[in-house]
């Protein structure tokens, strides 16, 4: 399954960062973006946190958990967004 992801308004520094730290590990922005993506989703899944703890990413993190086990194995992760949402 392929998903597209765009992210609009990346600060020029975060973006000369990831440029660079892609290119110290020989592979595109992208894939670069792609792990940085997976490893932060993973540590947030296995500690229950979101990593930066931020008050906006905890009280995501807290929705998701809070239905992540009665949504497990149902749906799309577009009809879990929308629950999410409250837009079903």
């Amino acid at each position: 399954m392929s998903t597209t992801l765009t992210i609009r308004n990346l600060e020029e520094p975060v973006k000369h960062l990831l440029r660079m730290q892609a290119a110290s590990h020989k592979r595109s922005m992208e894939a670069e973006a792609r792990d940085i993506l997976t490893r932060a989703v993973r540590q947030a899944d296995t500690s229950g946190q979101s990593p930066t703890h931020g008050t906006a990413n905890a009280a995501a993190m807290q929705a998701v958990n809070a239905i992540r086990g009665k949504w497990q194995g149902r749906g799309t992760t577009d009809a879990l967004m929308r629950e999410l949402r409250g837009e079903d």
